[in-house]
């Protein structure tokens, strides 16, 4: 980084619903198997229009349609709780400089301080609001992963951002955790052969170490159609892309052919189980093709 970051806070505070909310969720089958964890991520923009003030009342009016995020998690009942002490916490800071002086940005210890950060007990949802001098602006989210998936938090960000520029704000989301009720008695349908329980212990997996690089690549519409001409049968394109660059990656590791690699992507399971697209919650699955590499380069 070009140069060391000063970053100063002004103020904190806890944005609660513009009207009150009492509320208990339910955590669904799929938030229960999802990690507790805090996803985090900052937004760049180089010449904001909002205020603080505008950005935080949005906010307040975003969280009457999505009041999950303000709540507080109860272990015990496995649910979300929202009452009158529930809010948001979020925090203001100005940053020293210009943004053009940290440019480019990297991920890494030297980013945590644009992180909101609190000491209250799991949150689950936090903010931070970074103004540099030249008037950039760094928005700083983290989500507890255990309330909602990828979808549901983008559905979550552009309704804010309606309330901040003032357009009609739709659609609103579904919170309705019956969409998901298990069945009583359950009634499974379908095998699960890939799934192997076993009660041998398993090596440790092993990751790649080092600094990580984001490469951008652009196939073309022509590349991506002869890729599918090759399957002989009808895939989506995010299915041949996937296998292509599995196969390449298997490649450049020099992998033995029996060596058992595998794929993770997350899978969208709103459309598959005929729940609406403006379900709020977890819905997104792992999925883990696997396959041995000389089959794979067949």
């Amino acid at each position: 980084m070009a140069a060391t970051m000063e970053v100063k806070h002004l103020a904190s505070s806890l944005i609660k619903p513009e009207t009150p909310v009492q509320l208990e969720v339910p955590l669904n089958i799929f938030d229960r198997s999802t990690a507790d964890l805090h996803i985090s991520a900052l937004i760049v923009y180089n010449t904001p229009t909002a205020s603080n003030v505008q950005i935080k009342l949005a906010l307040a009016k975003a969280l009457v349609h999505y009041p999950i995020l303000a709540g507080k998690l109860s272990f015990e009942s496995l649910s979300v709780i929202v009452d009158g002490d529930s809010g948001v916490p979020v925090t203001e800071t100005e940053v020293e400089g210009n943004l053009d002086d940290y440019l480019p940005l990297k991920g890494g210890p030297d980013l945590l301080p644009l992180h909101p950060y609190t000491e209250e007990t799991n949150p689950l949802f936090l903010v931070q609001l970074n103004r540099f001098s030249c008037g950039a602006f760094i928005l700083g989210l983290c989500t507890n992963h255990i309330i909602a998936d990828g979808q549901a938090m983008s559905s979550f960000y552009t309704t804010w951002s309606q309330f901040v520029t003032g357009r009609e704000v739709k659609p609103l989301p579904i919170l309705d955790q019956s969409l998901l009720k298990p069945r009583d008695p359950p009634t499974p349908q379908f095998p699960h052969e890939e799934i192997e329980f076993s009660t041998l212990q398993r090596d440790k997996p092993t990751f790649l170490e080092g600094p990580m690089e984001n490469v951008r690549v652009h196939y073309t519409h022509d590349f991506i159609h002869k890729l599918k001409e090759r399957t002989g049968f009808r895939h989506s394109t995010f299915e041949c892309l996937l296998s292509h660059l599995w196969k390449k990656v298997c490649i450049a590791w020099g992998l033995d052919g029996e060596v058992v690699s595998h794929a993770v992507f997350s899978v969208n399971g709103r459309p598959r189980l005929g729940i609406p697209p403006e379900y709020f919650g977890n819905l997104s699955l792992l999925a883990f093709p696997a396959s041995t590499v000389k089959e794979l380069l067949q």
